[in-house]
């Protein structure tokens, strides 16, 4: 008998290592899940289009061609206007202020007004609640339970640990 109870507790410390920890694992039926809300903000794109009207300007004829024919022109009714050697003078001095007279013509500038149409994307804040889990509740040994998951659940895992 001495020797059985020898045995025994030599042993003892090779069965505690090995067998001195217990998992026990139950599953629990989950009694109710309650859904978890969280909002999302969303940015929506749109695009938005105005008219607008738009100042063009355009230059006048090519200055060069202005100034000859202004030149022309002034030669011809200085021409007129003159009368013996003044003739001359005349003929030169409307052609002088003929070019003058039609590179500045040529110089104007037009202004018009032209509809362009421009657009440009525009964001609206948009939120919306929705569903991101769920918390299920369970009865495990008298105490309540619960568990976080992203569906439902029909039971929840319990591990019990022993040791001795």
């Amino acid at each position: 008998m001495k020797k059985l109870t020898l045995i025994a507790l030599l042993s003892l410390p090779i069965f505690a290592a090995e067998y001195g920890n217990v998992n026990d694992v139950e599953y629990v039926p989950v009694t109710h899940s309650v859904p978890i809300y969280s909002t999302v903000a969303r940015m929506i794109p749109h695009e938005v289009c105005q008219d607008q009207q738009v100042a063009v300007q355009q230059q006048g004829s090519n200055n060069a061609v202005a100034g000859i024919i202004g030149g022309v022109i002034g030669g011809v009714l200085g021409h007129q206007i003159g009368g013996g050697s003044g003739k001359v003078a005349a003929t030169i001095g409307g052609a002088t202020v003929g070019t003058i007279i039609g590179q500045n013509a040529s110089n104007d500038t037009q202004t018009s007004y032209q509809t362009v149409r421009r657009c440009f994307t525009q964001y609206e804040k948009q939120t919306e609640t929705v569903i991101t889990g769920y918390t299920n509740f369970a009865k495990y040994r008298g105490k309540d339970i619960a568990k976080t998951s992203d569906q439902p659940l029909k039971e929840i895992k319990v591990v019990n640990s022993f040791s001795f």
